[in-house]
């Protein structure tokens, strides 16, 4: 049961610093961008840090996806609904 805990902990953690670094490095690349294309420093700081949110908040919502998605069955080639396939599934076949 702990090693469960810990992995919860160590994949939030590894998702949290993700996030910040994807944060910092799109808000500088996207103001420096909006910056240099219109000479104004407010409106580049602001489409920066929107944009930075932005991309930070796709990662954590990836991540989340793919943490849940993680303890089932993969799907095979020939399944149709792209489903966990359950019991009463591969009865009918």
């Amino acid at each position: 049961m702990q090693s469960r805990g810990v992995k919860m902990l160590a994949r939030i953690t590894g998702t949290v610093l993700l996030s910040l670094v994807v944060f910092v490095i799109v808000s500088l690349l996207v103001s420096l961008g909006v910056v240099w294309l219109t000479d104004g420093v407010l409106r580049g700081v602001v489409i920066g840090v929107v944009c930075g949110f932005a991309a930070a908040f796709v990662v954590s919502t990836v991540s989340i996806a793919v943490g849940r998605n993680e303890g089932r069955p993969r799907r095979r080639a020939g399944d149709r609904n792209g489903g966990p396939e359950g019991e009463e599934d591969r009865q009918k076949r």
